[in-house]
């Protein structure tokens, strides 16, 4: 019967791990995040972009807005997501999307912009490693 319950145990917090927020690397510089900010999170293996809608809360926490269409979550852009700061993986100002949108005309495809941007924020030290075996959900280039 131990080892049922073990087992059953084990699938419960395999579970729930699946389902739990990302939290940022202990050896990342702690990102500052305010009302309009981009902020990066993970939840299920994915990570995805919000803009922050609510300041820190009495409770320590953030309210922010889905800014991606995600594949392995039930969340939605537009959708509201409440997170704490420990699972802000990097942050983007809105001046960020400057630079984003002439990546775009400079290389002419959105989908080479959005991976050079990242590479470029994660040689810099503002953007969060990739896990080794990262999907990139990239925007369709207009052809």
């Amino acid at each position: 019967m131990e080892e049922v319950w073990k087992v059953c145990m084990a699938s419960a917090l395999e579970t729930l791990r699946k389902n739990m927020f990302e939290t940022r690397d202990r050896s990342a510089a702690v990102p500052h995040v305010q009302n309009g900010t981009f902020v990066k999170l993970g939840v299920r293996g994915e990570r995805f972009w919000c803009k922050v809608q609510c300041g820190k809360r009495v409770d320590g926490s953030f309210v922010g807005i889905v800014d991606n269409d995600l594949i392995r979550s039930p969340l939605q852009r537009g959708h509201e997501i409440v997170f704490q700061h420990s699972h802000v993986l990097e942050t983007a100002e809105p001046g960020d999307e400057l630079t984003f949108k002439g990546l775009i005309a400079a290389l002419g495809s959105a989908s080479d912009a959005a991976m050079m941007w990242r590479d470029m924020r994660e040689a810099s030290g503002v953007g969060a490693k990739a896990h080794p075996h990262a999907w990139f959900v990239l925007p369709r280039d207009n052809a």
